[in-house]
């Protein structure tokens, strides 16, 4: 009796522990299905600095190229880097990546679960070992879209308001802008313009002036085409040849020699101006011209007392004989005196105008 019970109680026990491996075995092919093979596969990690996760937490899944590689392990707080996310990734995922990749926090699907894709890197980076760390970065939120989209609403309705007003002034007839739309008379004008320059065209065409010959005739063109290679080819020769012309515009030998009379002169002339020699005497002593004024005086004082009779040139003039000869002789002596008179003004002038204007009447060579 006692056995029997033994035996029956041993047999629900075998039976609840078969019934409950078979369920343990369900949940685990329930939770794990298609990854069975990944329970055992080897991790490595590594770690990627993102400033913002937007709410990612571990264990979201880490996917290469849309697929499955690894999940998140820890994520902790960094002073400098905002965050630090440590990835448990496969081993035979990690030559896929770079060190230069990056790890992109985005969402998936409606729910907004987070996850992590690694962009693998350029080709010539050096392979990512175990432990290294990479850069991360978050998708744009829905808020941060919604922002936008907000400040970008309030910026069309602004405009449209302002184009509701234009609107609503150029109906109303105000600005310059409503007359262009209403009033004719600028039609007109362009209307009327546009026929005048067409039969103007028209006229000129038709015509064998001149505007139409340049308009029409090739031979301006062909001229101007002509001239512009003879200068082409004359600035070629003068590069290249060894004329005149060329030394001209290269030798600093007419240059020199120009700076060297230029010089000269500048010193003929400030010597002129300084020092107290027989031309700067002529050039500003007024004895010269003094004297001439002097002496063409006193001629002109005897010659009038010989012609009134006074003295022996007068008595001699009382001599009907003489007296014409004489009268003659002192009529062209006055007219020599006067002569003379002018002539040592004009002298003065030319003095002074030498003075001023030395540079006319010194002139150097330089050949």
């Amino acid at each position: 009796m006692f056995d029997a019970k033994k035996q029956l109680r041993w047999s629900k026990i075998k039976v609840g522990l078969v019934i409950s491996a078979g369920l343990l075995a369900l949940l685990v092919a329930v939770l794990f299905a298609g990854n069975i093979q990944t329970l055992f596969a080897k991790r490595v990690e590594i770690k990627a600095l993102v400033r913002d996760v937007s709410g990612l937490k571990r264990g979201a899944p880490v996917w290469i190229y849309g697929t499955e590689v690894g999940f998140i392990k820890k994520i902790h707080l960094h002073p400098e880097h905002g965050t630090v996310v440590t990835i448990a990734l496969f081993q035979e995922a990690l030559p896929f990546l770079k060190k230069d990749s990056q790890a992109s926090i985005l969402t998936m699907g409606l729910l907004g679960d987070k996850y992590v894709e690694l962009n693998p890197g350029s080709p010539q980076a050096p392979p990512l070992q175990p432990g290294d760390t990479i850069r991360g970065s978050t998708q744009m939120e829905l808020r941060d879209v919604m922002e936008i989209s907000s400040k970008a609403i309030d910026g069309v309705t602004e405009f449209i308001q302002k184009v509701d007003r234009l609107v609503t002034k150029i109906e109303a007839g105000e600005g310059t802008f409503a007359k262009f739309l209403t009033d004719p008379t600028l039609y007109n004008h362009l209307e009327a313009t546009t026929r005048s320059l067409s039969m103007t065209m028209e006229a000129v065409r038709k015509s064998k002036g001149t505007l139409s010959k340049l308009i029409q005739d090739p031979s301006l063109y062909d001229k101007a085409l002509a001239a512009v290679s003879s200068m082409e080819e004359v600035t070629r020769k003068l590069k290249e040849g060894e004329g005149t012309l060329k030394k001209l515009v290269e030798d600093p030998t007419l240059y020199n020699r120009l700076v060297r009379v230029a010089s000269g002169l500048e010193e003929f002339t400030r010597t002129l101006t300084e020092k107290e020699g027989t031309v700067r005497k002529l050039l500003e002593d007024p004895a010269l011209y003094e004297n001439l004024k002097k002496g063409s005086e006193h001629l002109l004082s005897i010659l009038s007392s010989v012609d009134k009779g006074q003295g022996v040139a007068g008595t001699l003039l009382r001599d009907d004989g003489t007296a014409m000869e004489l009268r003659e002789a002192i009529g062209r002596l006055k007219e020599l005196t006067k002569e003379m008179d002018a002539l040592a003004l004009e002298f003065k002038n030319l003095l002074k105008d030498i003075k001023e204007h030395p540079k006319r009447y010194f002139k150097f060579s330089i050949f």
